[in-house]
């Protein structure tokens, strides 16, 4: 962070969050928010924040009073919103459908009158300056990482000049843009998958019984989180570098499939490590949540880990997943209900259909995640090119608008 600030062009500035022009307030949320109300107002969690965006289709609801109670975090638009716990750092900036809505204790919010400046906050907070910056300075355990308040208020933000800010904003923007076409087509695809899903499981009162067990070989994540000094994965040849996978990298992803992480595990013993095409779960209080990984992977503490034997069962087992989700909490334990315990899941029910109709479902449903991972794929690579962009304006590029 230091050495890239001390190359700033010339006519450049650097503040702390604290003392940028247009904030007006830093603060938290709601502490305790009691139960979910079904018509309560919407209360946004670090979880609902994610590459960039908001995204909460199952929000947590807060009762009007509890809303009322906390009225210095109710949002507006333009805030600027930043995870304290767990995927710290990561932010968005509140739109017209989250207006008037509240946040969790586990998210800042950092009121803004300047809009660009809101834009470029969000853009920097999601450089890989700054995810070294706050990774270097959380506090906590794997699930509980931490950013304090009092430090996110020291970030230091670089300024630009106006005119090239905007410019550079408009060239983020058209790749945002594109991005999420590629996010709604996946998500389509998915969708497609899912009714395929019910569809084909319309006659399973007349399958046989088994457990999750039985279908599939079951381990728990043990892994600990790398150490800050451990080597990332550009510093390792790819025959001895493993992506390692926390909670967090299932919960965040709207799309079932993880390729890489931002955390890599130099040499990992080989017991370990999940093969390709295993199912990585994770939960937290709306649902189980399921990833198929596309490569070997290391998972870690929170992690349950199912290993099927065909890739058609694979599919057929992470659909029967998305489609319980809530159903299977019931197999979490631990503070929060957030570790899935394996006898329990192991334990768990499963009506399963003859090999023809798994068979069947995989070959449509595999052209639907087909399409899905090449969108995704395709976003991933919008996302480095964007790093480089912002590198590249962070020098002081005098066309970067063009780039594009």
């Amino acid at each position: 962070m230091e050495e890239r600030l001390n190359r700033l062009p010339q006519g450049w500035g650097v503040a702390t969050l604290d003392q940028l022009p247009s904030v007006q307030t830093i603060g938290y949320g709601i502490t305790r928010p009691g139960a979910h109300v079904d018509d309560g107002v919407g209360m946004i969690r670090a979880a609902d924040i994610q590459d960039g965006h908001l995204h909460s289709d199952e929000p947590r609801r807060i009762s009007p009073r509890t809303h009322q109670a906390n009225i210095r975090s109710e949002l507006r638009v333009g805030d600027v919103l930043i995870v304290l716990v767990g995927r710290v750092g990561e932010a968005a900036v509140v739109t017209d459908a989250y207006h008037g809505w509240n946040a969790a204790r586990t998210v800042a919010v950092v009121r803004m009158t300047e809009p660009d400046e809101a834009a470029w906050l969000r853009l920097w907070l999601g450089s890989p300056y700054v995810r070294d910056w706050c990774e270097s300075r959380v506090t906590g355990s794997t699930l509980q990482r931490t950013l304090n308040l009092k430090v996110l208020r020291g970030l230091p933000v670089p300024l630009p000049p106006p005119e090239a800010r905007a410019a550079f904003l408009r060239t983020a923007e058209v790749m945002e843009r594109k991005a999420a076409v590629n996010t709604r087509i996946a998500e389509c695809a998915m969708s497609l998958s899912d009714a395929l899903f019910a569809a084909e499981a319309q006659d399973k009162g007349a399958w046989p019984e088994r457990s999750f067990g039985t279908l599939a070989h079951l381990r728990s994540g043990h892994a600990s989180r790398p150490r800050e000094d451990a080597p990332h994965a550009d510093e390792s040849s790819q025959e001895s570098a493993v992506p390692f996978i926390a909670p967090a990298d299932v919960l965040r992803r709207g799309l079932p499939y993880v390729s890489r992480t931002d955390t890599w595990l130099a040499s990992p013993d080989a017991d370990s490590m999940c093969a390709p095409q295993s199912l990585l779960l994770a939960t937290r209080e709306d649902g189980v949540h399921a990833v198929l990984n596309e490569v070997p992977v290391v998972p870690g503490r929170g992690i349950l880990a199912l290993q099927p034997e065909t890739l058609a069962d694979s599919y057929w087992l992470l659909h029967e997943v998305r489609a319980r989700s809530g159903e299977l909490t019931a197999a979490a334990q631990g503070p929060g209900g957030r570790e899935l315990s394996r006898n329990a899941f192991a334990a768990t029910a499963v009506q399963w259909p003859p090999s023809s109709v798994r068979e069947r479902f995989a070959r449509l449903t595999g052209k639907l995640h087909l399409r899905a991972r090449a969108a995704y794929a395709e976003s991933e690579i919008l996302n480095r090119l964007h790093d480089r962009l912002l590198d590249s304006f962070l020098d002081g590029a005098p066309n970067v608008e063009s780039a594009h």
